[in-house]
């Protein structure tokens, strides 16, 4: 089996969410005895180096690197891209989530690999990169086209349009209904469908009639040594552009964190990720509102292992948004311990108190906080319950059976497939177990 693997952002290095989860996909299908090959397809607005490229067909077995199409992630940085969104909006109803991947260039590139090489399956990693199916089924109509959603587009845009007033409501609930359209009709058109939680499974049949699956996202994993009597050090990791990251952080850092140094007057929080503007010798520039006492916006981390090892617990005050944090699956994989808010914990079957803390008032998710900081028991207690829930949840067992029906094929009892020992990403290693793997076959 020869795989079209169609994907928004080259995955590597893997430095945020979406990376790990499409990093996920590939390791996943290069698992599989059956896959004989994989070729990545991807757009980037940055030029992809040489050695990023090296690295990631060395960690992922099968995998074939077409050079990456340029194509601006962030829009309106590169305003000459806006008006062609706006005609296909206008015109066409195309929604600005699938139109801003609008390009020539892609359809050109993608069309020369379509007509090349025969695949029997072409892979869609999300909704935007989906544009190009007419083109896919145009040029391999005998394949067969797997769409995974790593969020439920227009549920992003809902949240959104409920968040405004006036003139920019209308606009933002024209946009939520043609993304609603035009999603639903790519699930229908599609051959099948994947998503990331259970709740994502039940909004596509509500939306369009398809039973999706749930694919678990791939955290291999080895369990780490207890700390002992960690600093009160808390840290937040993820993409400072997401809307529903800033929004939980303003939050955390106007109504809890004071209620934090009240009680710990030595805890500190750095708060990591891309996304913030910076100066111009490179230090990134924090919102006023994150600037507090205690507080240190140190932006992207190339390497996130020491941040963790340095840390008590994360805190992961997520308010909105759509699909599953991956955030607090990392948190899991590094043995660090979580408070987060309702919101935070969506999409994964974790207990309250048992994997994770999860609060959404301030003076209780405080409370949680310095809790978890001042108890080694604590700490060790949900590490456990952590681990625990990966090895039940996200092992590679259970996505080789969920991808193996993606791609039309049914699970073989005692088949190993190819995988690697050892899947090193940017922040730290992952461990790959060699048991209990039930591959599939054609």
């Amino acid at each position: 089996m020869r795989v079209l693997f169609l994907t928004t952002e080259f995955p590597w290095p893997a430095t945020g969410g979406g990376r790990l989860g499409t990093l996920s996909q590939l390791r996943i299908l290069s698992s599989l005895p059956q896959v004989e090959r994989i070729r990545l397809f991807s757009v980037d607005e940055t030029e992809v180096r040489v050695d990023h490229r090296d690295e990631l067909m060395r960690e992922v077995s099968k995998l074939e690197v077409i050079d990456p199409v340029f194509h601006p992630v962030h829009l309106f940085r590169y305003p000459r891209y806006v008006p062609r969104v706006v005609w296909l909006r206008a015109i066409h109803g195309v929604p600005y989530v699938v139109g801003k991947w609008d390009s020539s260039v892609v359809r050109e590139k993608l069309a020369q690999e379509l007509g090349a090489h025969l695949f029997e399956v072409v892979w869609l990693d999300g909704l935007g990169i989906a544009h190009y199916l007419p083109l896919v089924r145009t040029l391999q109509p005998s394949a067969r086209v797997v769409l995974r959603q790593f969020n439920v587009e227009s549920d992003r845009f809902a949240q959104y349009a409920r968040q405004q007033r006036g003139p920019k409501k209308l606009l933002a609930e024209m946009e939520w209904r043609a993304s609603r359209r035009y999603e639903r009709d790519t699930l229908r058109a599609v051959d099948a469908v994947g998503v990331v939680s259970a709740d994502d499974v039940i909004t596509c049949r509500e939306l369009a009639g398809v039973e999706a699956l749930n694919v678990p996202h791939l955290v291999p994993f080895a369990r780490g040594p207890a700390r002992d009597n960690p600093a009160p050090r808390f840290c937040w990791v993820g993409n400072l552009a997401w809307e529903s990251n800033v929004r939980g952080l303003d939050w955390f850092c106007a109504e809890v964190w004071p209620r934090i140094r009240e009680r710990l007057p030595d805890a500190t929080l750095e708060i990591a990720g891309a996304g913030l503007r910076t100066d111009k010798v490179g230090v990134a520039i924090a919102p006023s509102s994150w600037r507090r006492p205690g507080i240190t916006v140190l932006g992207f981390v190339d390497d996130l292992t020491t941040l963790y090892e340095r840390s008590a617990a994360m805190v992961a005050p997520i308010v909105g948004g759509t699909g599953v944090r991956v955030k607090l699956l990392e948190a899991f994989r590094h043995g660090l311990p979580a408070v987060t808010t309702p919101d935070g914990a969506a999409g994964l079957p974790i207990q309250a108190g048992r994997e994770a803390f999860v609060e959404g008032e301030a003076s209780a998710f405080a409370a949680r906080a310095v809790e978890l900081a001042s108890s080694n028991r604590l700490q060790q207690q949900l590490r456990e319950a952590a681990y625990t829930f990966l090895e039940r949840h996200n092992g590679l067992a259970e996505a080789q059976g969920v991808v193996c029906a993606l791609l039309g094929s049914v699970p073989t009892a005692g088949h190993a497939g190819e995988v690697p020992p050892r899947f090193t990403v940017r922040d730290a290693d992952f461990e790959l177990h060699r048991t209990s793997r039930r591959p599939c076959a054609s």
